[in-house]
């Protein structure tokens, strides 16, 4: 913390105390207090959006630590992140991210780092603390040299900005957008495919649902690189209905039930994600706008799986799962047709 604000300051040198305690404060308490009418929120960053100037070669964020960081907004204009995902962000890291009151009081000693007057620093944090430690605005010579355009969301949203930033943009020319998410197994496609699904309040398919009921799974079927994936029905009733701007309708295949699950429809959408390994199947891949790669190393990967269903689970993807998973990736080259990599390694 006390190098990311030495840094800010180098970087803003007409900071005043105040800019300080703000940067804590957002560090430690988030941004929940800006959002007690979200109507009113949205229309502050639209106006805000509108008077700035897209800046594609600025830094999309800076670092608060504790956690958060600044999203700029010229920078989301200039990289083509839509105001509404960036709304959607703000909004969401108000709704998960706690208040850290106790932080913010032990932080805010770090003031004392600055090359601010001693007398000064403790005048204004005796206030600061006398008031309840509130929320506080930028100085006017802040706004005055840097007229700052942001919204603070949280560092983890941010690890996704890559990714929001291509589906933007490609979502600003074609009506329908597929994303698919590919990768070893507990590599984070599932919680990446659900954090995508809550940002853009889109449909989320599993490959898992279209898993090879016990009758399909022959030495033949096994024996192909991604046959243990019922390719065939998730084209036939997902993709191309989907391709065709048709409403899709599958029987999710439960595993533990052993039998199909109630019918689920998936209407024409500007945008579907479907996560899971085998979804990028050669036959199947054309049919997506942008393919997304997620691995973990292979160690966090075990620990999750154990974690999941225990030493039996665990072995039966060493001996079964993996090796399958495996030939399939190298066979079939999913790595290389994907155009966008992300690392799953503290998605989950």
């Amino acid at each position: 913390m006390v190098k990311l604000l030495k840094e800010h300051f180098d970087n803003h040198p007409d900071m005043e105390i105040r800019d300080a305690v703000k940067f804590l404060y957002q560090s430690h308490m988030g941004v929940g207090h800006l959002i007690s009418d979200e109507a009113t929120a949205l229309t502050r960053l639209e106006t805000e959006w509108a008077q700035v100037k897209a800046d594609s070669s600025a830094s999309l964020t800076e670092s608060l630590g504790g956690g958060m960081c600044r999203l700029q907004l010229s920078a989301c204009k200039g990289k083509g992140l839509a105001i509404h995902t960036v709304f959607c962000l703000f909004l969401l890291t108000a709704q998960q991210a706690a208040p850290d009151r106790s932080g913010l009081e032990r932080d805010l000693e770090l003031v004392y780092d600055l090359p601010f007057p001693r007398a000064a620093v403790d005048a204004e944090l005796a206030q600061f603390k006398a008031q309840g430690c509130p929320a506080v605005s930028h100085s006017a010579r802040y706004w005055a040299a840097y007229a700052p355009a942001y919204r603070v969301i949280s560092q983890k949203l941010a690890c996704l900005l890559q990714l929001l930033c291509a589906i933007d943009q490609e979502m600003s020319c074609n009506p329908f957008v597929r994303v698919a998410i590919d990768g070893p197994c507990a590599s984070g496609k599932s919680t990446l495919g659900e954090e995508l699904s809550q940002i853009y309040s889109c449909p989320l398919i599993h490959m898992d649902d279209f898993f090879l009921r016990p009758e399909q799974r022959t030495e033949e079927r096994l024996a192909q690189p991604g046959g243990n994936v019922d390719y065939e029905r998730f084209l036939q009733e997902v993709l191309l209905p989907l391709t065709r701007q048709e409403t899709a309708c599958y029987r999710p295949w439960r595993c533990r039930m052993g039998g199909f699950d109630a019918p689920v429809t998936v209407p024409p959408c500007p945008l579907v994600v479907v996560e899971g390994s085998y979804s990028l199947r050669p036959d199947l891949r054309d049919h997506y706008q942008l393919r997304v790669w997620v691995e973990a190393p292979l160690e966090v990967r075990l620990e999750r799986l154990a974690q999941r269903g225990g030493s039996g689970c665990l072995e039966r993807f060493r001996s079964m799962w993996i090796p399958l998973e495996n030939r399939y990736f190298d066979a079939c080259r999913v790595k290389e047709c994907c155009q966008l990599f992300i690392s799953g390694s503290k998605s989950q």
